[in-house]
């Protein structure tokens, strides 16, 4: 098997190493599917059908590890989240720590605007998920800058704050990322 499998399985994943990205927030979508199938094209469980019992293991292990790093990748959020474990943040630790009232008190109202708001009202619902995206994009910034920082602490409450906020712009939305 190829020397990216024997240096990746087994260890903790890192993706932007699996990738071969720098290790940033800011990722190049296009670039990282690009880069998926590429891996994806060359660790395929198909290309290893006639070999051994255990490189056929190790090829699904591998093609496993592209596909779940692509999904943690294109998306900021479980980006956030990767890196952050990749800096020994545990990310159950920080979803059960206390959020800010102002924060939590901003969430209640924008779900009470959720829940009076007419169904037919476009509008309304147009200003709301404009308002709900707005904030997702202010958070993504604060997370990006404590990341850049290393400021890990900082960057933990960003992300605990995304993943409510996630929640909200779906409500939001009807169900449908804006992201």
């Amino acid at each position: 098997m190829p020397e990216v499998a024997e240096g990746f399985v087994g260890a903790p994943k890192d993706y932007f190493e699996l990738f071969q990205l720098e290790p940033k927030f800011d990722v190049d979508i296009d670039d990282l599917g690009e880069r998926f199938r590429t891996l994806q094209r060359r660790f395929h469980p198909d290309r290893y059908s006639s070999g051994s019992a255990a490189e056929q293991r190790l090829a699904a292990q591998v093609s496993a590890d592209i596909n779940a790093g692509y999904q943690a990748l294109k998306d900021p959020i479980a980006r956030a989240g990767h890196m952050l474990e990749l800096q020994a943040c545990d990310l159950r630790t920080l979803e059960r720590q206390p959020v800010s009232g102002d924060f939590l008190m901003q969430q209640m109202h924008f779900r009470e605007a959720v829940e009076l708001l007419d169904p037919s009202d476009d509008e309304g619902k147009s200003k709301l998920a404009a308002e709900a995206k707005a904030l997702m994009t202010a958070e993504l910034l604060s997370f990006q800058k404590a990341i850049e920082k290393r400021d890990y602490e900082l960057a933990g409450f960003a992300w605990v704050h995304l993943l409510y906020l996630q929640k909200l712009n779906k409500e939001v939305a009807g169900s449908s990322d804006l992201f």
